[in-house]
This record gives C-alpha cells, structure tokens and sequence, in this order.
C-alpha cells in the first residue's frame, strides 16, 4: 500500500493533468487543410457542368472562358457552315457561309435569292441543268451561296468574309505566309465556326472572334509564331501578354519590321 504522502501526491498530479486538457490544443493544420479540400471539392462538383465558370465552394470562382474573350462590344454571333480549304486566304482571313435560317439578318435576304433557291432546288430534282445555272448567277451576284446539306437538301446561305479580330498574319506571298495560312486551314478544314462579330473593317470584312472547336483561333496562332498582335488597333491585354510571354521572338520584334516573322519550331 502506498503511503498517504504518495497517494496526495498523485492526485495532484492527475489533476495538473486535467487542468492542462481543459485547454483544447489548436487542430492539426493537416487536419484543417483536409476538411477545407473536402468543402471546396464538394462544391465544385455541384457546379462542373458549367461551362464558363467553375466554383470551388461559394466564394472562390475561376473562368474557364479562353483568354482574350472579352465579349464586350460583340454585336452578333455567326454559326458558320463547315469551312472550305478553299476560303482560307491567308493567315487571317477566312470566307465563311452562314445558313440564312440561323442568321441574325435573316428577314433581310432579298425576296428574289429566297424565290431563286427555292426555284433551283426544283430545277435540280428536274435535271434542268440549264434553269439551275441561271437561278444560280442570281443567287452568287446576291452575296448567297446554296450548299448541299447532310441529308442532300439544297441550304441557301449567306457569304461574309471574315478578318481575325487583333492579329496580323503575312500575306500568302510574304516569308512564312504560306505556313500560316496552311495552319489556318488546319485548324478549321471541315469545321463549323462560331464567329462573334464586333466591326466591319474598311474592305467590308466582317471583324471578329473566332471559335473553333473551342480553341481561340487568334489566341492558337499567335502561340504557333504565324502572327504577331495587331495592337495598334486591338488593346486586349490579355493577347498582348500571350504574344510578349512566347519562347521565341519574331523577326518583327528585332527589327521593328512587322511584315516577318520567324514562326515556333
């Protein structure tokens, strides 16, 4: 048996020991990060089918719109029929065809080019090759164009030829303007666009943003080096900073001549 002494003694103790626990130790900093992970993952998965926005939780919210989309100023979208090689310019230049169906101008087209469509699709059925050349002259001297649709039907659409919006490329003839505009067709070969239109430039192009596939086709050719950010009338900072940040730099850079570039490798 202990002596009292000893008994007292450790009483005393146990009691320190409790005095101690009654302050509750700060939790593991491990243990805070895993239930702040688990939070925010579970707000996020509520909010993934978003598209242009994910949100970890309800106070911290990352676009997921491309860089250089600042859609302010945008006046109308355009879906574009699949692309041609053939409309393809140069690096910064395509011609596209609209189905006037889904065009923002639609009540627009002349009565005439609506009549004339429908008047060639019967010639067509007929085999009148020679009423369908006509009708046609009068659909092509319009601006419209009519294509063969997926299940054989004949879609009249509108023609516009479209200037990327804030890049310059080398025209066909210029040091690697061939390469940039083989790029370009590339990329959107076969491939319905969407356009979203800003301006009208001084040849009667119509200036715009061009999404294929979701990939910013500016954005995708600046970072190939086959154009260089046309910044004297486009001041998005965000392209700026796409073209400045590139591992590489332009023959444009050195030598202040922007009609040469020296393209990624």
């Amino acid at each position: 048996m202990s002596a009292p002494g000893c008994r007292q003694e450790r009483r005393g103790s146990f009691h320190g020991r409790a005095g101690v626990s009654e302050k509750r130790a700060p939790p593991s900093l491990v243990l805070v990060c895993c239930i702040g992970a688990i939070a925010l993952l579970a707000g996020a998965s509520r909010t993934l089918a978003s598209k242009e926005e994910l949100c970890l939780g309800s106070f911290w919210c990352i676009r997921l719109t491309p860089i250089g989309r600042n859609l302010q100023g945008v006046k109308y979208e355009l879906r574009t029929l699949p692309v041609d090689a053939k409309a393809v310019t140069d690096g910064d230049t395509i011609t596209v065809y609209v189905n006037v169906a889904h065009h923002p101008e639609s009540s627009n087209v002349p009565q005439e080019v609506r009549e004339a469509g429908i008047e060639r699709s019967k010639a067509l059925e007929a085999n009148n090759y020679q009423k369908t050349g006509d009708l046609l002259k009068i659909i092509l001297d319009a601006g419209y164009r009519q294509v063969r649709g997926i299940g054989g039907e004949q879609i009249l659409a509108k023609k516009h030829r479209i200037r990327l919006r804030g890049i310059d490329a080398p025209e066909s003839l210029m040091p690697y303007g061939k390469e940039a505009k083989e790029e370009l067709v590339r990329l959107v070969q076969g491939k319905s666009l969407k356009i979203s239109i800003y301006d009208t430039d001084w040849y009667g192009r119509l200036v715009g943003d061009v999404d294929c596939d979701g990939v910013f086709v500016q954005e995708h050719m600046l970072r190939k080096g086959l154009a260089w950010h046309y910044s004297t009338y486009d001041h998005r900072m965000e392209l700026s900073k796409v073209f400045v940040d590139l591992p590489f730099r332009t023959v444009a850079q050195r030598t202040k001549s922007p009609k040469t570039l020296v393209p990624l490798l």
